[in-house]
């Protein structure tokens, strides 16, 4: 079976770390490197979040499709789905062991909205936070500076990603 690999309709309209909170990680009280802060979160979050992130999940509430060439069930490529709908008619999304599964009566565009589960959501954040510290104090790639992204964060984030099973 081809993966079913799923292009973002709908991006998240409310940040998973905010600015000031980010700021207040780094113990940064100038707006002289907001821009740079701002980028070092878009990062962070783009490095974790949607299908080709490293959670392979939406953190914040987004929207989803896959195009379907024939009826049938399809496990539908990322988990925590709050509803699907194929052509604008909702489907029932119902819980397997491989993943969110739908049943379709025809081919078409199967979209999907996901988002994180509420308990979830502080431990993505505080990795967001770890990995944007880091990342703003070990600006550069090389030299006596090097040193890898906190454990803290791959302990935060590894039982959240999603694997197929």
């Amino acid at each position: 079976m081809t993966p079913l690999i799923p292009v973002l309709v709908t991006a998240p309209a409310e940040d998973a770390v905010t600015l000031p909170s980010a700021k207040k990680h780094c113990r940064v009280d100038h707006d002289d490197e907001d821009e740079l802060i701002s980028s070092l979160i878009a990062a962070a979050v783009a490095h974790l979040d949607g299908w080709r992130g490293v959670l392979g999940r939406a953190i914040m509430p987004q929207t989803w499709s896959i195009t379907v060439d024939a009826a049938g069930d399809y496990i539908l490529p990322m988990p925590d789905v709050t509803e699907a709908s194929i052509d604008g008619s909702a489907l029932t999304v119902t819980t397997t062991a491989a993943g969110p599964m739908v049943t379709t009566e025809a081919a078409g565009t199967i979209e999907f909205a996901c988002t994180m589960r509420p308990e979830q959501l502080p431990a993505v954040r505080a990795a967001i936070l770890l990995l944007v510290g880091h990342w703003y104090v070990n600006r550069e790639a090389a030299g006596a500076a090097l040193s890898e992204v906190p454990m803290a964060a791959s302990m935060l984030l590894g039982p959240l990603r999603w694997r197929h099973v």
